[in-house]
């Protein structure tokens, strides 16, 4: 779909398998979007706030993730603070092809193993 930014310019994007509503509020919403910008945009993921009319929607501003990670870290980040509902969210992850193999290995003692790279120093005296 394009949107003009300036009166010259034309903007096409490209909405990917992931097109989600955070938050909105009237006519302005948040999305969550796997989006690749212009003819040979690379599809990234991005978090932005967009405009939404019956014919059209105007992107705002919005964050692209630099990383793989970046999603990740945003996810475990929130949930240390305390955001998602712990019922909902144990309902998505359950869904997930490896949760039944991560329970189980959270049920496993960790392997404490000390790397053979280092010595403590006090081992030696």
């Amino acid at each position: 779909m394009p949107f003009k930014k300036d009166k010259d310019k034309d903007f096409t994007y490209k909405i990917g398998d992931i097109d989600e509503v955070v938050d909105s509020k009237g006519n302005s919403v948040i999305m969550l979007r796997k989006i690749a910008w212009g003819e040979k945009g690379k599809e990234k993921l991005e978090l932005r706030r967009w405009i939404v009319d019956i014919n059209s929607e105007q992107a705002l501003k919005g964050v692209t993730f630099l990383t793989d990670d970046g999603p990740h870290n945003l996810v475990n980040i929130l949930l240390e603070k305390g955001y998602g509902k712990t019922e909902e969210v144990l309902t998505t992850l359950s869904t997930r092809s490896d949760f039944k193999e991560a329970l189980e290995s959270m049920n496993k003692p960790k392997n404490n193993k000390k790397s053979s790279r280092y010595s403590d120093p006090k081992e030696i005296l």
